[in-house]
């Protein structure tokens, strides 16, 4: 029953069944370095030798050289062009995913994802609760639902000729993800599973008691603080607040079980998977359970498919958000809290303080009970039929199903809670999007001509709506958010909302080859919106792309290229994501009126119409090239990219005497443009050992090109920051950070009439930038932003016998962000009392240390230029991202009862150089991978598994 697999780099692979001979001669072919595998583009496939267009495919070969909890784990680092920026390491949190730049300032800059054909929504329907007594968390990440181990294939399309078939949703690229099907044969059953451990990857370097007591004393000894506010005591030693919030290791765990079974016509798969993350602060978890089905039959006339996924996830978790004080969370407290005062006091309650408004870092995990629960079921099927053998006609409808609920309620023990006698607010969302499409598809060869046409039409309608209540005042803490009849009626309040829109598309495609060398491929797509206007509700999306295979021509003959490919193209998407109704006018609740001595609510208008509302349209131009050299050993891709947003969907401001602050118009363009790289290699194959190689490298260039004779948009804040500073100005990079350049520390004995500030010893030193001897908003220049120069993924795998090790880095170059936490020191709005960073604060400037580094801490008068290059720092870096050791058990000791066993250790986010101050510099709590501010950022993890994977 044997089965001998012979394999040598650059030639197919064969497997060949011993049987009774006792001599086996094997002729082995030439491998076409993966130029015949299938790729998915939309609405279809191809073969990697015949795209045009510019796509990066990940499969299970890449997936399985890490060890990923995420769908976007499974991307990063790994695509040329892909930029992942995590927002949050809260489990389940959401990543900044963005494709070749970002093209827009008010319309949304995520990709498209699409799942089995489905296109989903990527807004997250409860983000945050914006009132008074719960702060927001992070933003969920849309495709959580999913399990990474149910993936077979990602396909990212970047370039227009790729994305221009999804229209009016392909300006920021499209995602393509497949999941795994069932395979001819017998019956397959398939686990595997992992449990490991995170903990914090880098905390917040703070002071000490000791250092706390003197150095508060020390503020107050030169006058910033009141007398009464000397540190006086240690209490039992005092407290490491972050050893109160923090796990020192936080259990993770998962398992995954699928069945498959096929016998060449119909294939199924059945999954089902369970991951529980406790979350790096104390009281927290993320737990997912999931199930799928997938079902496909296929006869010499009719094809069909069935594709289902449902999941439920459990969030437990303390409040943490982007706000000061109350709202800050508990990451914020633990951040500010005296560290002499002990947890509890002498009674066994919670410690406050009088010095700032914030609760015990302890009492915010504890006396917030905060509980979110999502189900979610992603359904398509298909029916595909074939008049002739070259004419097939498909019919897909799908559906995605998502409801979430929150609950969050503040007992007793915070500040809140026994100030209202506790605070309830429960919200609930549903939201639904359902598709129905009809494809006509024609293949057929003519001599040298090869032709496949696309042609159809698809409908897709988003339903959404959203109900809250709050209260306060309920008699005992024991019902939490579960008996709002309990609470006073007085204090209930209730609200919700709907809103719904529809999107009506024709599409069209046409694939040319001739002679096995020439390609060709054109799209149009015209795509109809609810959002727009009455006469602009279509858009009209045309691409084209050519590709040469050089090495089939006859002139071309090469020892070394093993295949070499020139291609070209250019085309138009467009960007829809401005949210419902945006271009009418829209009314919301006025004030209240007594009319026949009762109360009356009015209606206010609440947006100003704008029906010439038209699309956001990219024009994007590539010239690529993909090339295999040596028999396969080195192999690549080589793009330069421009693309440039015309027409602008952008909130312009406009007179506050109309009523209103904003206008959204279409104004303006934008322009992306750079090169991505990626090279694979095979360095050695030799014997029982292997080592391969693979890098990728891009470069982006974003400026603002034009905003329709305006001169400069200022926007962008956060709590502790005094005024915007994100600059929108033609020629910069989009939001460039606009602040203050620090030339040094005011120094005793200095010439302090040069400047009309108040200004002391110790204070900042800022660059008066036109000379007229103050230091004010003109003197703002550009001292950051928020897009790299260039970033990069380095991976290598070495093989021996059953062993594997794969040692994956990658790094960001060229990029700045807000130390939001940073600032937050330098100029406290919590009072003298905080705590703060140890190395800074220790090195600060004092009449006996005139250093010209850091300032003196009694610096509130220039709150104002807290957006500074002391504030906007560097946040490249390098990071050791992933090491997994692997043995697969050889089949000898298997004995064939089990396919295959492999046992495996792997390390997550393990190392990371950088001179950033703060948690980790690849954390962006804003939520916007354009605008980087790090600021109560809930920490990364560095994860260690032990897992096997296992099949019979």
């Amino acid at each position: 029953d044997a089965t001998l697999v012979f394999s040598f780099v650059g030639m197919r692979t064969q497997e060949v069944v011993v049987g009774n001979q006792t001599t086996i001669n094997v002729r082995m072919e030439q491998e076409t370095i993966g130029l015949e595998e299938v790729v998915a583009v939309g609405y279809g496939t191809q073969t990697k030798r015949e795209l045009s267009g510019s796509i990066t495919q990940l499969n299970e070969n890449s997936f399985q050289q890490s060890t990923s909890t995420s769908i976007d784990q499974l991307m990063e680092g790994k695509a040329p062009g892909v930029q992942i920026v995590q927002m949050s390491g809260e489990p389940g949190a959401g990543m900044s995913v963005d494709i070749r730049g970002v093209g827009s300032i008010n319309a949304g800059s995520s990709p498209l994802y699409v799942v089995d054909g489905l296109p989903i929504q990527n807004n997250v329907m409860i983000s945050g609760t914006g009132n008074e007594v719960t702060p927001s968390r992070s933003p969920r990440n849309p495709i959580s639902f999913l399990n990474p181990s149910d993936i077979k294939s990602i396909e990212i399309l970047k370039d227009a000729s790729a994305t221009a078939i999804y229209g009016a949703r392909g300006a920021n690229g499209v995602i393509l993800i497949t999941t795994k099907s069932g395979e001819a044969g017998d019956l397959k059953i398939d686990y595997n599973g992992h449990v490991g451990f995170n903990s914090v990857h880098q905390r917040l370097d703070l002071l000490n008691p000791q250092e706390y007591m003197e150095g508060i004393n020390s503020l107050i000894d030169m006058g910033h603080g009141h007398p009464s506010e000397r540190v006086t005591e240690i209490q039992n030693g005092g407290t490491d607040w972050q050893d109160v919030i923090y796990e020192d290791m936080a259990l993770a765990y998962k398992n995954n079980l699928s069945l498959s079974w096929g016998n060449g016509k119909t294939n199924y798969l059945v999954s089902v998977d369970n991951t529980k993350e406790n979350g790096l602060v104390k009281n927290t978890s993320f737990d997912r359970y999931g199930v799928r089905f997938n079902l496909n039959h296929q006869s010499e006339k009719v094809n069909f498919g069935i594709s289902t996924t449902s999941s439920y996830i459990k969030d437990i978790y303390v409040p943490n958000g982007f706000d000061v004080n109350l709202r800050g969370g508990a990451i914020n407290a633990a951040k500010l809290w005296d560290p002499t005062m002990s947890i509890r006091d002498e009674n066994g309650d919670y410690t406050v303080t009088d010095f700032f408004d914030i609760d015990n870092p302890e009492a915010i995990i504890y006396g917030n009970h905060m509980e979110g629960n999502r189900y979610r079921t992603l359904g398509t099927m298909f029916l595909e039929y074939f008049i002739l053998p070259e004419l097939g006609l498909k019919i897909r409808a799908g559906g995605d199903m998502n409801n979430e609920d929150k609950n969050v309620y503040k007992d007793r023990t915070t500040i809140i809670g026994k100030a209202l006698g506790g605070v309830a607010t429960a919200y609930n969302a549903s939201q639904s999007n359902y598709l129905i499409e009809g494809l006509a598809n024609y293949k057929n060869t003519f001599g040298d001509h090869t032709f496949d046409i696309l042609g159809g039409i698809t409908t897709q309608r988003f339903i959404r709506d959203y109900r809250s209540q709050e209260a306060n005042s309920f008699p005992t803490d024991a019902t939490l958010a579960f008996n709002f009849g309990l609470a006073d009626r007085e204090t209930l309040v209730n609200s919700s909302s709907k809103t719904a829109n529809k999107l009506l598309s024709y599409l069209g495609r046409v694939n040319y080859k001739f002679k096995d060398r020439y390609l060709l491929t054109a799209s149009y797509r015209i795509d109809g919106s609810s959002r727009f206007g009455e006469g602009n509700k279509f858009g009209y999306f045309p691409s084209l792309s050519l590709g040469w295979l050089v090495d089939q021509e006859k002139f071309f003959k090469s020892d070394v290229f093993d295949m070499l490919k020139l291609r070209a193209s250019w085309g138009q998407t467009g960007n829809q994501e401005i949210g419902n109704y945006t271009a009418l006018t829209t009314f919301g609740t006025g004030p209240v009126y007594v009319l026949d001595d009762k109360f009356a609510t009015s209606l206010n208008p609440s947006r100003l119409a704008n029906p010439e509302l038209q699309w956001e349209t990219t024009i994007q131009t590539d010239i690529g090239m993909d090339f295999s050299l040596l028999r396969g050993r080195l192999s690549g891709i080589f793009d330069w990219y421009q693309k440039q947003t015309e027409d602008m969907l952008l909130n312009l401001p406009v007179p506050t005497s109309s009523g209103y602050t904003s206008k959204t118009v279409n104004i303006g363009s934008i322009k992306n443009s750079g090169f991505e790289f990626m090279l694979q290699s095979y360095n050695i194959s030799k014997g029982n050992f292997n080592w391969t190689s693979d890098v990728n490298f891009t470069t982006l260039k974003n400026e603002v090109v034009d905003l329709g004779g305006i001169e400069e948009i200022i926007t962008g804040s956060f709590p502790v920051a005094a005024g915007n500073f994100g600059l929108i100005r033609p020629g910069e990079p989009l939001r460039a950070f606009y602040g203050y350049e620090v030339e040094g520390i005011w120094q005793e004995g200095d010439d302090f009439s040069s400047i009309i500030n108040n200004v002391k010893p110790g204070d900042f030193k800022f660059k008066d930038q036109n000379n007229d001897n103050v230091i004010d908003s003109r003197d703002r220049v550009v001292i950051g932003k928020s897009f790299p120069d260039f970033v990069w993924g380095f991976g290598n795998s070495f093989k021996y016998k059953g062993i594997n090790l794969n040692v994956f880095f990658k790094g960001v170059e060229g990029v700045e962000m807000v130390n939001g936490n940073l600032m937050e020191q330098y100029f406290p709005r919590s009072g003298t009392r905080i705590n703060r960073f140890s190395k800074p604060f220790l090195n600060r400037w004092t009449p006996d240390n005139p250093t010209n580094d850091q300032p003196s801490y009694d610096n509130l008068n220039q709150h104002s230029q807290g957006i500074n290059t002391k504030t906007v720092v560097d946040a490249s870096y390098i990071k050791l991202h992933n090491v997994r050791l692997s043995y697969n058990l050889p089949q000898t000791l298997l004995k064939n009862q089990i396919r295959f066993l492999e046992i495996y250790v792997s390390g997550l986010n393990l190392l990371t150089i950088s001179d950033y101050d703060g948690h980790d510099p690849a954390l962006n709590p804003n939520g916007d991978g354009n605008f980087r501010i790090d600021w109560n950022g809930y920490p990364s993890a560095r994860t260690v598994l032990l897992g096997v994977n296992l099949g019979f």
